[in-house]
């Protein structure tokens, strides 16, 4: 039989303990808002890596986790290489930048560590949880019941919460159940690989050329690679879901027959080896068109998701959840138009992020008959 425990009262519970959820529930319980934070893994599997740039240093430290974010021995990354536009290699040096140099991250690392630095902060966090009902109640409050803990010996938890944050990514699970609908702009995809550098050091060269994302667009698409903590690269493939290889048992094929459109690509990844077939991850732009409703608020991917081509992802993620933390604190205050005006800063970031991802696209001329460069040149137009 199950263990039964209850929690009567919450000020914010937070479905999803990722990067966006995590940077919500520190700004709250730095509040001293009660915060619980539902998260549906243990952080003990591996995630996507991802590059982030030099302007998240300051959400960093604002967020008190600059410190244990150095000690995590993350790779430092100078800059970023492309072949966009034109045959020849460009660089973008943060040499130049305020903020000094990004990070190739290890996402499990970096992950658990905005989760450590949740819990030491006050908030209330369950892994390994599953939400069963999120009920409105009258008064503007929400019952949600949830299950945590191993398959042997599930606990049941149910509590009262007065606002809720949907943290739950792409899937918007909250934001969809109170009738909010996904708007997509494309249908962008990666296919994506983490390879191990082989044996020979010499094989796998490390200078500071080496550690810049390298960016290359080719005839159907473009592909994104990065190094890694412990000597791995991650490379990915990104074109449109439906000019890709519909079987599984195809992927890999497909993935080298495409990395053979690249140059610079191809150079980078002699020295590694696939671990695994490359596998398939969302990578399309898109948007809720509420991000706030009565008693909730989404944010992160759930609210909006970004191109990779941006280098956005994480460093929104945290914008987003503090400024959220920061809106629900404002409300807690008796400012009724902030979750208002969440609502119309996340439109303006929406509007800019599509802008400039419609100039940067309609810089590459060098296809124009192909399908996945005619989709984004009519969006540039």
């Amino acid at each position: 039989m199950s263990a039964r425990l209850t929690w009567p009262e919450c000020d914010v519970t937070i479905l999803g303990g990722g990067p966006a959820g995590t940077a919500a529930a520190i700004t709250l319980a730095r509040a001293g808002r009660s915060v619980v934070v539902i998260e549906k893994s243990h952080y003990e599997q591996a995630r996507i890596g991802e590059t982030l740039p030099p302007a998240a240093r300051p959400l960093l430290v604002g967020l008190a986790v600059w410190e244990p974010f150095l000690a995590a021995g993350h790779l430092p990354s100078p800059g970023v290489l492309s072949v966009w536009g034109e045959d020849e290699l460009y660089e973008t040096h943060f040499i130049f930048n305020p903020y000094g140099q990004g990070w190739h991250l290890d996402r499990q690392r970096f992950d658990t560590m905005l989760a450590q630095a949740a819990r030491q902060a006050g908030a209330r966090l369950y892994c390994g949880a599953q939400v069963t009902s999120c009920l409105p109640l009258a008064g503007d409050r929400w019952q949600v019941a949830f299950t945590s803990g191993v398959t042997s010996s599930r606990r049941q938890h149910q509590l009262r919460a007065t606002f809720l944050i949907d943290a739950t990514g792409r899937a918007a699970v909250l934001a969809r159940w109170q009738g909010a609908n996904r708007l997509n702009a494309d249908r962008l995809v990666g296919l994506a690989s983490v390879l191990a550098a082989r044996a020979r050091e010499s094989d796998c060269p490390e200078n500071e050329c080496d550690s810049c994302t390298l960016v290359e667009a080719c005839a159907d698409g473009w592909w994104y690679s990065a190094f890694l903590p412990g000597r791995r690269l991650m490379a990915v493939y990104m074109t449109d879901a439906d000019l890709l290889r519909r079987h599984r048992g195809a992927w890999h094929a497909f993935w080298q027959t495409r990395l053979q459109q690249t140059i610079h690509t191809q150079l980078r990844l002699r020295a590694f080896d696939l671990q695994a077939v490359p596998g398939v991850v969302a990578a399309n732009s898109s948007r809720l068109d509420c991000v706030s409703g009565r008693g909730w608020l989404a944010v992160g991917d759930a609210a909006m998701a970004f191109d990779p081509l941006s280098s956005q992802g994480l460093i929104h993620a945290l914008a987003s959840g503090i400024r959220a933390g920061e809106a629900l604190n404002g409300r807690f205050a008796g400012d009724l138009a902030a979750m208002c005006q969440y609502d119309i800063e996340a439109n303006d970031v929406f509007r800019e992020y599509s802008r400039l991802r419609a100039m940067y696209y309609g810089r590459e001329q060098r296809w124009p008959h192909s399908v996945f460069w005619q989709r984004r040149h009519r969006v540039a137009a």
